[in-house]
């Protein structure tokens, strides 16, 4: 039964269904930034110093050593920038909710009336059917 809010219902319903999307979006992409640091923390697991040898091999371990820890560092900065805008995203998707509750609660409010004078009116023209029904037999 279509009521006034019916639209605002389904506009309300397909802008938290698009939100939705977009936040397991964002989430898709917090995990592929955490396997992204992951294997960088495992590449700089397997660089390992020469225990002898030429001091410019030291140096140019230690050397890719740090700008995988100087990578990872600007992973956990960008990591923290999508957790910050995941958690701005899930209040925004909860003041969305809120709308749509109200929303589809006053559209259940305006069912029920409808429902209910649709009962009243059916239940008075079945009260004028028996009436005349009686006034015909006892006539």
């Amino acid at each position: 039964m279509k009521t006034k809010f019916s639209a605002i219902l389904n506009v309300r319903h397909k802008a938290l269904q698009s939100h939705e999307r977009k936040m397991m979006q964002h989430n898709l992409l917090i995990t592929q930034k955490q396997a992204e640091i992951d294997a960088f923390m495992y590449d700089v697991g397997q660089v390992h110093f020469p225990k002898s040898g030429h001091f410019g091999a030291y140096l140019a371990l230690a050397n890719t050593r740090d700008r995988l820890l100087g990578h990872i560092d600007t992973l956990h900065s960008e990591l923290s920038h999508l957790k910050a805008q995941a958690k701005a995203l899930r209040e925004e998707y909860k003041t969305l909710h809120i709308e749509y509750e109200k929303i589809k609660y006053l559209d259940t409010k305006e069912q029920e009336a409808r429902l209910k004078a649709l009962k009243l009116a059916q239940d008075k023209e079945l009260d004028e059917i028996s009436i005349l029904l009686h006034r015909r037999e006892v006539l």
